[in-house]
């Protein structure tokens, strides 16, 4: 080979990319600030479990298979890592990979390197080839057919293929014609040509051509690859492959623990952020570098199309398109961001970049962060945009004003009288924390605004109520001292209104120094238990179906009579499963009255289909494509179910409301889990 020809095609080629690298990073580096070298020990964990581990792309049900192929063309590009070394280096030292450790030919490592890389070539290229067919054929609609996704396959496929054919080449010159070529031999191990069976299989095609051909093969292969792999790494820089450089970092930097951090504690007495508009985001700068490198690791494959709750149901987001969206302006801006740390006014966020139907059609359901195999994390960027908009714009939906004065007055969304939260307790004999001494309690019950006001989610606190008392547990409730948790007020952006409402729930809870609280509301739970310590509140806080499994299992509740007559299938809430990962509670309660129960809807787990009611969207109007909460019904329908089962009372809502409007009215309800539980065990005592 030719070693200065080889020395100038990589100044070249590696010094553009590190030129475009400083860049991009440069970038990331002008964004906010964000801890997220913790605990580097778990973060290994992930990144070998979701990075390397592909668990992301195999665990999916629902897309397994394209999954598979996925995983086999990343582990090639892994394993074929030290091939791009060894043949750069054949460029400057005929057999380079003598020198490289333990891969050289009086090391039996080398020769199971030669043929693991040569076979994974050939796995590499026939994904390549499925891959481009599922594009150019079946066309799946999270996947978007342009000329970027064809070209990067291609060179992934052209680098395999001249790499394939410079051995073919190498071998048939070697052995026919007795060029001086370097190639491993070994006594003990055999020959090279012995250990890649599918370059071997192209020489013997090749082979007749004669010498004059396999030379070309030989350097064609050789010039071919470098030159493809080179192009293939500068122009990745600007494509959605730039992820190959980003995505695994991102997946070491991603969050334990909470799917994410607790949305940022702003500080509302800063003038100066007021004045400057850093309260919320408003502008790109204000993502952090971390939210930064999500954009660039995002692979485009569309897997959080499938999963989004308003993408199905025909609403402006998409995440994808978030993603591309704010991609697009950073590559727009990096120019002046890399030298100023800030955009130009020549386009708005909020608006210009992302549409206002947008940004506030998401649940924040966390179905995308749950699918995406890179571990971007979407959900605390969409609120911190919200927080720009209703804190420094005023900006938010309309009919979250009214939901609004309600809290600020009443301290509930609808604004019913503060005086009136503990009227659905009445002749259920339950004390009241102010009447109680708290030494004498197990446990605080949360009963949340939908519990205290609604008037079909009170019947799930009296059976709850009901429920703790037959099992003997000591507990009060704080009546029209318990105020709204602001979970609502924190996802619709208005952070002023939820650390009032946090603030002064912290202050009773600690006033009574509360320790245990059980609740019925999974978004009271997330907040209770993820977000209240930020303003010194920690608690440690139980789901009624956690604190019912719990008391079940001590056979505290009794003997449960079998529900035959009902077929049961059961909804996960986003706020208690993909946010607080209990999924086991609610369905061991469920088989205690039903041993066939539930049945599973193609939708559960993990994999589960919002209600539609996350993100405040409870409290807004849904005129846009057709009703989530409808279209989880109709998932319910297919398993022939006649029972809704579900563990939260804005779900309990959003179910009945979408089953009153299908037409199986009269034949299915939804009905909460501490229900059935309390059904159960009064049939056994009639």
């Amino acid at each position: 080979m030719n070693p200065w020809l080889m020395l100038f095609v990589m100044l070249i080629a590696w010094g553009v990319l590190t030129l475009h690298l400083i860049v991009k990073f440069g970038v990331l580096r002008r964004l906010a600030p964000e801890e997220r070298l913790d605990q580097p020990l778990r973060r290994l964990g992930s990144l070998l479990g979701i990075g390397l581990g592909q668990k992301k792309f195999l665990d999916r049900s629902r897309e397994r298979r394209p999954g598979i192929v996925h995983a086999f063309i990343f582990w090639g590009a892994v394993l074929l890592g030290a091939r791009e070394v060894t043949l750069m280096g054949e460029g400057f030292i005929k057999g380079f990979q003598e020198f490289l450790p333990l891969l050289g030919s009086n090391h039996l490592a080398g020769f199971v390197y030669i043929f693991v890389y040569n076979a994974f070539e050939v796995v590499v290229f026939v994904g390549v080839l499925i891959m481009l067919y599922r594009r150019l054929v079946p066309k799946p609609k999270r996947l978007s057919l342009n000329w970027e996704g064809i070209y990067v396959l291609l060179y992934i496929g052209g680098i395999m293929l001249t790499d394939l054919l410079f051995d073919a080449g190498r071998f048939n010159l070697i052995q026919h014609w007795n060029h001086d070529l370097h190639y491993f031999h070994s006594a003990v191990y055999g020959t090279e040509m012995e250990w890649a069976p599918f370059a071997m299989l192209l020489a013997g095609i090749f082979a007749p051509l004669g010498e004059t051909a396999n030379a070309f093969l030989y350097q064609f292969g050789f010039w071919g690859h470098i030159l493809l792999m080179l192009t293939f790494v500068n122009i990745l820089i600007n494509t959605k492959q730039f992820h190959e450089i980003t995505a695994l970092p991102n997946v070491f930097l991603s969050s334990l623990d909470q799917p994410h951090p607790p949305i940022a504690l702003l500080d509302l007495e800063d003038e100066s952020a007021w004045e400057e508009e850093r309260v919320g985001m408003t502008r790109l700068e204000q993502l952090t570098w971390k939210q930064g490198l999500d954009l660039y690791s995002c692979t485009e494959c569309g897997r959080c199309y499938d999963v989004c709750p308003t993408y199905v149901t025909n609403k402006p987001l998409s995440l994808k398109d978030f993603n591309i969206s704010l991609l697009h302006y950073m590559r727009e801006e990096q120019g002046e961001l890399f030298r100023t740390g800030k955009t130009s006014d020549r386009k708005t966020l909020v608006g210009d970049v992302i549409s206002k139907d947008t940004l506030w059609a998401c649940t924040t359901c966390r179905a995308c962060e749950d699918a995406c195999p890179v571990t971007i994390e979407h959900v605390p960027r969409i609120i911190a945009m919200r927080q720009g908009e209703t804190l420094m714009k005023e900006a938010q939906p309309q009919e979250l004003n009214t939901t609004y004065k309600g809290l600020e007055r009443n301290f509930n969304p609808w604004g019913i009288g503060f005086d009136q939260r503990a009227d659905w307790a009445q002749g259920l004999d339950i004390p009241l924390m102010s009447e109680s001494n708290p030494e004498d309690l197990d446990v605080l019950m949360w009963v949340g605004c939908a519990g205290s006001f609604d008037s079909r989610n009170q019947k799930i606190a009296k059976a709850t109520a009901t429920l703790m008392k037959k099992a003997g547990v000591r507990f009060a409730i704080l009546g029209s001292e318990e105020k709204c948790t602001g979970d609502l007020a924190r996802r619709s952006g208005n952070e002023m209104l939820y650390q009032m409402l946090a603030g002064e729930n912290v202050e009773t809870l600690n006033g009574y120094k509360v320790k245990k609280i059980v609740t019925n509301c999974p978004h009271c739970l997330n907040s209770l238990k993820n977000e209240y310590s930020q303003l010194g509140g920690n608690y440690e806080v139980y789901h009624h179906t956690q604190f019912l499994d719990q008391l079940s299992a001590a056979g505290r509740l009794g003997k449960t009579r079998n529900l035959s007559k009902r077929k049961i299938t059961y909804h996960d809430p986003c706020y208690l499963g993909r946010y607080n990962n209990e999924y086991a509670a609610p369905r061991k309660l469920l088989n205690t009255v039903n041993p066939e129960a539930p049945v599973e809807m193609q939708k559960h787990g993990h994999e589960s289909f919002c209600c539609g009611a996350g993100g405040a969207r409870m409290w807004m109007e849904e005129t846009i494509g057709t009703r989530i909460n409808e279209e989880r019904v109709r998932q319910a329908t297919e398993t022939g179910a006649d029972t809704i089962a579900t563990g939260c009372p804005f779900c309990m809502t959003m179910l009945s409301d979408g089953i009153a409007s299908s037409d199986k009215a009269e034949q299915m309800e939804a009905k909460d889990v501490s229900e059935l539980m309390l059904e159960s065990l009064e049939s056994t005592s009639t």
